[in-house]
């Protein structure tokens, strides 16, 4: 045991003296380990440890840690056995009040460390722990002591052929999310050495602290952030070269950090993530959903650093998927997420969002059609954006959908329904929507569902402005010129004209035009008499006067080279002299007169001399779809039935204000 006076010694407050205390210290424990008489080396010990290294009198608690010190250097090759009586109490110091004390023990346990080397090793996680806590010590003295202890066990763990990293990670995992810059370059150094070590197989703990070291991107200090970085990188190379890897919980970490509203944080999220598409390729697949979650949120970012590498890792990952089996992916969940990007209000991301659903039909159309359900209201929900590029793209998913008349005519039900509660959107993008249907599919199949879908519906002045809609895109637009020119035709023209009529009936000057471009001209001049028995309202008018407009069109050439030969089609002249009736004087009265004006009088003398020789109804020459043999009779009824709905609606609007108003 030690004597008094070495006891009382090292308990002075001159430095000297308590150095010489524990070199008297250090003298005894070598006699005593030469004699090999280590129970009083464990009793000298603990009476350092355990009753000097406690006292409430700092100058002790500095002694015992010198004399500690001297016992491991009195110790030699011996140390090993008694380091855990040794650690403890120099570790504890660590924590302790006074700064010269933790000073002291930093120097205590380079000494002790010094001395020990390899057999440090075994007790690295509590050595480990008590340089965690020094690292963010605000003395400098005790910051440049931790120091160069933390040089000098970075090199035995280096040196070592012992270490266990397995025991270690635990401990890390835990003080990986540290917020303490000085700390935190604490860790980042550690995990760096530990890397550079050939025998130490870091990568494959990876997920472990990578959480956390993704965290440390977002720290305020550059230099911490770059440290960070570099280490990142280190290991991504490694993953680049690796032959096995962990993906599943780096990229669920990876997809957390990809939201993150750091900046270097969110870009280097996505640029792992493009790497592990690039490199992992069928290992990432199963993960295929989360990673597309990721990239489609940063399409849209405002930092164009960050946009373009959500970009380029979309194009990856698309690429990846296109060739992949379709066993490799889960389809639902797939669907699940881009119907929730659909929702986006930012282009890139919804564009970029079609585009997947475009390659997914084009890829694995019948998978996709079982779960349409799921992704059907989203892409009805896109028809409503205010991008062209998205409709149209849109539109096109949408007809893709559509291959037989099994999913055509729930898909023209659920556009009739979006219509009807979406009237601004008629308004808008009705047109472009029809019109591009009619590129992507057969225009006759999506005019007759439409017309179909029309004849029952009970919002009658949503099906007169469905019509009147259809009918400019009948009569004006290129995608329905193959509609025109059957109606032309005395066939199918027919048939045609005949199945979108009762639709067409909900709107009296659309079903006027319908007549004259298939040259009925007969029902034409029988629909203008039945004009004058409801009210001209201003809405009427300003059709008739778009029509007439029309009529001045290429679109009507046909029905104007008539003219020429008024005896052969009378009704025609009759037809339009009754549209002439019904306008007030405007530009489209004169233009009309001035049209009337120019039929030839030689033709007019014709068909007043047939009609004074006539000994019945002059014959009608006919052409186009009103060649055939159609019972206009039951079409005219038709018509009428129609507009006395109307009527009878309008009534009890009137009403139902008037009730109001009471």
């Amino acid at each position: 045991m030690l004597s008094a006076s070495i006891v009382r010694t090292l308990g002075q407050k001159e430095y000297d003296k308590r150095k010489q205390a524990a070199l008297e210290v250090e003298n005894m424990i070598r006699d005593l380990r030469e004699a090999r008489d280590y129970d009083k080396i464990s009793g000298v010990i603990h009476q350092l440890a355990n009753d000097l290294a406690e006292s409430p009198l700092s100058n002790v608690r500095k002694g015992a840690l010198h004399a500690l010190a001297g016992a491991a250097i009195g110790l030699r090759q011996d140390v090993g056995q008694f380091l855990p009586q040794l650690l403890p109490s120099v570790l504890s110091s660590f924590t302790d009040q006074d700064a010269r004390v933790r000073y002291y023990g930093c120097e205590a346990l380079y000494n002790i460390a010094k001395v020990a080397r390899a057999s440090c090793v075994a007790h690295f996680n509590a050595i480990f722990d008590g340089l965690f806590k020094l690292s963010a010590d605000t003395d400098l003295q005790v910051q440049n002591g931790m120091q160069l202890l933390d040089r000098l066990l970075k090199d035995i763990v280096t040196e070592s052929d012992n270490f266990e990293i397995e025991a270690f990670m635990p401990l890390l995992g835990e003080r990986i999310y540290v917020s303490n810059p000085f700390s935190r370059q604490f860790l980042v150094g550690w995990i760096a050495t530990l890397d550079s070590v050939p025998d130490i197989e870091l990568l494959q703990h990876l997920p472990i602290f990578f959480d956390g070291l993704f965290h440390m991107l977002a720290d305020p200090n550059k230099e911490i952030r770059q440290q960070t970085f570099s280490v990142l990188q280190e290991f991504l190379r490694e993953i680049r070269d690796a032959e096995c890897v962990a993906y599943a919980p780096i990229v669920h970490v990876l997809v957390q950090h990809s939201a993150s509203q750091d900046k270097f944080s969110r870009l280097s999220a996505i640029s792992w993530l493009h790497t592990f598409v690039s490199h992992g390729r069928e290992q990432i697949l199963p993960f295929c959903a989360q990673v597309l979650n990721a990239i489609l949120s940063s399409l849209s970012h405002v930092e164009e650093e960050i946009r373009e590498a959500a970009s380029r890792a979309d194009a990856t990952l698309r690429t990846l998927l296109q060739q992949s089996q379709d066993a490799q992916f889960e389809m639902q969940t797939l669907l699940h997420t881009l119907s929730s990007h659909l929702a986006s209000q930012y282009v890139p991301t919804l564009v970029a969002s079609l585009h997947w659903v475009h390659m997914l039909l084009k890829k694995s159309a019948p998978r996709v059609m079982q779960l349409s359900q799921q992704i059907w209201p989203a892409l009805f929900g896109c028809l409503t954006n205010a991008s062209e590029e998205v409709v149209r793209l849109d539109i096109e998913a949408l007809a893709r959908m559509a291959p037989n008349q099994l999913h055509f005519t729930p898909l023209i039900d659920h556009l009739l329904k979006l219509f009807k509660s979406e009237r601004t959107l008629l308004d808008g993008r009705g047109a472009l929507i029809v019109r591009q249907l009619c590129v992507l599919l057969d225009p006759r199949n999506v005019f007759e569902t439409l017309a179909g879908g029309l004849q029952h519906e009970e919002d009658l002045d949503f099906a007169s402005q469905l019509v009147q809609t259809l009918n400019l895109i009948l009569l004006t637009s290129q995608e329905a010129m193959e509609l025109r020119l059957m109606l032309k035709q005395p066939s199918d023209g027919a048939a045609f004209f005949q199945t979108i009529y009762p639709a067409w009936s909900h709107n009296p000057v659309s079903l006027l035009s319908l007549c004259l471009l298939t040259q009925a001209f007969e029902h034409a001049a029988e629909l203008v008499v039945q004009f004058s028995k409801f009210e001209m309202t201003l809405p009427f008018l300003v059709q008739i006067d778009k029509l007439v407009q029309l009529l001045e069109s290429p679109i009507f050439t046909h029905v104007r080279l008539r003219l020429l030969e008024p005896e052969q089609h009378p009704s025609l002249l009759k037809a339009l002299c009754g549209i002439l009736m019904l306008l007030p004087q405007s530009p489209a009265f004169h233009t009309l007169k001035n049209r009337l004006a120019s039929v030839p009088e030689i033709g007019l003398l014709r068909l007043q001399l047939q009609q004074q020789q006539g000994k019945g109804k002059i014959s009608e020459a006919s052409a186009g779809a009103a060649s055939k043999d159609i019972d206009f009779k039951g079409l005219l009824k038709t018509y009428q039935e129609v507009q006395d709905k109307h009527r009878k609606a309008m009534l009890k609007q009137h009403q139902a204000r008037r009730i109001d108003a009471m």
